[in-house]
């Protein structure tokens, strides 16, 4: 739509622009500011560190995720991740293009979790503790705190601007659980 959009692409040191490369898209919300942060290359359970991956031998694409339109979060993430990896997969005709595959934990699985029942691009998925069904969550509650979820949804990170009760039109809309049916994505 002609916003402009920021990320970062890590390449592997002994990056060779005549060899064909695997992509990793690993995304959460805004990460372009942590360009020159160093994460140290670590094993973990529920996330991507760049810096393992390029050194393994990929190449890593964490592209920002600008919220448009309150109610449709969905759609903005998937409007950013996909222009981002066309973008990519234009400026470096070396990344393979069938051997892409996705990555995120909790506000990023859920965006991988709405993606794949929308586009099958991706080789593989991996989403780490995805909030599914909006409807379900809302009534949740959160580690630690132990306050209850609603005020996610209708006010901070899940962008819905309303209750439940208000518009289920929105939560059922924002839930990937009700189009799993069509992923086809391993």
């Amino acid at each position: 739509d002609g916003q402009q959009l920021e990320g970062i692409l890590y390449k592997p040191a002994d990056y060779d622009a005549t060899k064909k490369y695997p992509l990793i898209l690993y995304y959460y919300e805004l990460n372009s500011d942590d360009l020159h942060y160093y994460y140290g290359p670590k094993p973990t359970a529920s996330i991507v560190y760049a810096t393992e991956y390029a050194s393994a031998g990929y190449c890593v694409f964490i592209p920002d995720i600008r919220y448009k339109h309150v109610g449709h979060p969905a759609k903005s993430a998937y409007d950013c991740i996909m222009s981002g990896t066309d973008h990519v997969l234009k400026l470096y005709k070396n990344i393979d293009s069938t051997r892409m595959g996705l990555q995120g934990q909790s506000w990023g699985g859920y965006q991988i979790a709405y993606l794949i029942t929308k586009t099958n691009l991706y080789a593989a998925a991996w989403a780490g503790a995805p909030v599914v069904n909006m409807t379900s969550a809302y009534g949740g509650i959160r580690w630690g705190t132990g306050l209850n979820r609603q005020f996610q949804y209708e006010k901070t990170q899940s962008r819905l601007g309303a209750s439940l009760w208000e518009r289920p039109d929105l939560y059922i809309k924002n839930s990937p659980l009700f189009s799993l049916p069509k992923v086809s994505t391993p």
